[in-house]
């Protein structure tokens, strides 16, 4: 299983294992496992079974008591302690009637089971089970020295090996969940970068069309009546699109400096609000920005979250307010800023809105701020209210 490479270093230098390890999962599938269980049961069942067999003095309940010893390792799984304590007096029974096979293989089995399944307490409960059946079944017989080596080695090497197979197996499940919760932070960030770029691209060029499709209803009717308005109505719709294509170019960079191609440029902000208001009077709106409070440079993010609250508010006026005069006050606090755009137009129906009032608030909101939509103190009009922190 390759390591992802989003993984941080002291994960992805974790010691390697040889494939053939790597490739053993660490839960078999549920229908795979009792096939699995039973081959094993049946393979120790024959290994304790034939010296059984093969012996002269064999009886009959040597035979279930290798049963006992081995077929029980079906429910290892289940019960890994009972199934331990089980195959471990078979064992014992084995011993005493010297009917032991070559190495305890039920016992084993059973040892690497609890060791892989088993919590930290149980464990050291069936450790103490092992224990006993193993100096039963050799010190009663008077087994020899050698024979008490290379048995307890036998089962120092499958509880390491259980052990082991437990510790890879938490690594693995941290390494995945690891994964998963990285690639779900992917996901929220894609997500967020869609909505950035979905609300970016509405703000230039629904303010911009907005403006545009003003001044070429008028266009017509100044071109008749007045020739030399209507050359600067034109420039208005030209400066226009050249300013949309200019902040989309601004937003694409941006982009692609995310990405790692290049330094970004910084975005619109407020030291652009008025050359947005020009344009505004260059389509017939009268304009007043009014400056409160003592100035400073805000956050990135809540200078161009001041920029496009502003945009989106004349947006909205120029396309449905039918509004003359437009308001616009801008006051520095020494914990926020606090913008209002005032008009004096039909009011809004709905201040629901659509997708630029929705973008409007998720940006506001992103910056920790507060966003107030709805009729003016008299009731005519619409007034938008955003407040920005700036700590």
């Amino acid at each position: 299983m390759p390591l992802p490479s989003y993984l941080p270093a002291a994960a992805r230098s974790w010691p390697r294992l040889p494939a053939a390890a790597r490739s053993w999962p660490r839960r078999l599938p549920r229908n795979a496992q009792p096939w699995v269980d039973g081959l094993i049961a049946v393979g120790v069942f024959v290994a304790t079974a034939l010296p059984v067999l093969l012996s002269p003095d064999g009886q009959w309940w040597h035979l279930i008591a290798a049963a006992l010893a081995s077929l029980p390792l079906f429910w290892r799984r289940r019960a890994p302690l009972l199934t331990t304590a089980t195959v471990g007096a078979a064992i014992s029974v084995l011993g005493l009637a010297h009917q032991l096979p070559p190495l305890p293989f039920g016992s084993l089995v059973a040892t690497y089971t609890f060791a892989l399944l088993s919590p930290s307490p149980w464990r050291q409960t069936a450790i103490v089970v092992q224990s006993v059946a193993v100096v039963v079944s050799l010190i009663i017989p008077g087994e020899d020295p050698a024979t008490f080596g290379y048995v307890g080695m036998a089962y120092v090497a499958a509880y390491s090996l259980g052990v082991g197979a437990r510790g890879r197996g938490d690594r693995i499940a941290m390494l995945e969940e690891r994964a998963a919760r990285v690639e779900e932070e992917r996901a929220a960030a894609a997500a967020r970068d869609r909505n950035r770029i979905a609300r970016e691209v509405h703000d230039i060029v629904a303010h911009t069309v907005a403006v545009m499709v003003v001044q070429a209803e008028a266009g017509p009717v100044v071109t008749r009546n007045d020739p030399e308005r209507a050359e600067k109505t034109f420039e208005v719709i030209a400066e226009s699109g050249r300013t949309a294509i200019a902040q989309l170019r601004r937003s694409l960079a941006a982009l692609r400096s995310a990405d790692g191609d290049g330094p970004a440029r910084p975005g619109p902000g407020l030291a652009d609000v008025p050359g947005m208001l020009e344009e505004a009077r260059r389509s017939g709106l009268e304009v007043t920005l009014r400056r409160q409070g003592e100035q400073r440079a805000p956050s990135t993010e809540a200078d161009a979250t001041a920029f496009r609250v502003v945009q989106e508010a004349l947006t909205n006026t120029i396309r449905h307010a039918h509004a003359s005069n437009v308001d616009v006050l801008i006051e520095f606090t020494p914990r926020d800023i606090r913008l209002t755009v005032a008009d004096d137009g039909t009011g809004a129906a709905d201040i629901s809105g659509g997708y630029g009032m929705m973008g409007m608030r998720e940006r506001v909101t992103a910056c920790g701020g507060e966003l107030r939509v709805g009729p003016g103190p008299t009731g005519a009009g619409f007034v938008v209210h955003a407040v920005l922190p700036t700590e």
